[in-house]
C-alpha cells in the first residue's frame, strides 16, 4: 500500500469541498466577515465561482480543501468591502414630491373662508362675540374671561355657547346664498 496518488487527493478534497454543509459554512463565515445579509448569497456565489476557476491549481499537499475555501472566502469578502467603499446604489428611482405650498385656488379658498368666519363673528351681538374672541379665539381661560368682565362663569358660558350656536345660524344662512350666487353666474 502505498500513498494516495495526488489525483486520488483531489477527488476526495473535490467531494468534501463542494457539498451543502460547505454552502452553509461559507455564507457563516462572510456573516462573521462583515458582509451584509442581503448581499451573503451574490458573493458567496463570488467565492464559488473563484473556487471552481481555482480549482486547477489546487494541490491536496499544501493543506486542507477548507482552509484552501476559507481563504478564498476571506480574498472575495476583502474585495466586497473595497468595492462597498466606491459603489453607490439607487435602489429606486428619484419620486417627485408634490409641493407641500397649498396652490393658488386653494389660498384663495382659505383667505375666503378666513375673511367670511371674521366677517360672520363681527356680525355677533357684542357680549357673545366678546366671550368667543377672548376665549376661543385668544385662548384666555373662561375663569380669568369672567374676573376681567366682572360676571359670573356661568353666565359666561351660557353666552359662549350662544355665541357658537349664532355664529352657526349665521355661516349656515351664507352657504346657501354663496352657494345661489355660484350656480347664477355660471349660467
Amino acid at each position: 500500500m502505498g500513498r494516495p496518488s495526488n489525483d486520488d487527493e483531489r477527488a476526495a478534497a473535490h467531494a468534501r469541498l463542494f457539498c451543502p454543509a460547505l454552502v452553509r459554512a461559507v455564507l457563516s463565515l462572510l456573516g462573521r466577515l462583515g458582509v451584509p445579509r442581503c448581499h451573503r448569497t451574490d458573493v458567496a456565489g463570488q467565492v464559488w465561482l473563484t473556487a471552481w476557476e481555482s480549482w486547477p491549481r489546487f494541490d491536496p499537499k499544501r493543506g486542507r480543501p477548507e482552509r484552501w475555501l476559507n481563504g478564498i472566502t476571506v480574498h472575495v469578502a476583502s474585495h466586497y468591502h473595497e468595492r462597498r467603499k466606491h459603489r453607490r446604489e439607487e435602489l429606486v428611482d428619484l419620486i417627485e414630491l408634490a409641493d407641500p405650498a397649498p396652490d393658488a385656488a386653494a389660498t384663495l379658498e382659505s383667505d375666503s373662508i378666513r375673511t367670511g368666519t371674521i366677517d360672520a363673528v363681527n356680525e355677533l351681538d357684542p357680549k357673545l362675540r366678546f366671550v368667543l374672541v377672548a376665549h376661543d379665539l385668544d385662548g384666555i381661560p373662561m375663569a380669568q374671561v369672567a374676573e376681567d368682565a366682572g360676571l359670573p362663569l356661568s353666565t359666561l358660558y351660557k353666552r359662549r355657547t350662544k355665541a357658537i350656536d349664532a355664529l352657526r345660524d349665521i355661516i349656515g344662512l351664507r352657504v346657501p346664498m354663496e352657494d345661489f350666487a355660484r350656480r347664477a353666474g355660471s349660467r
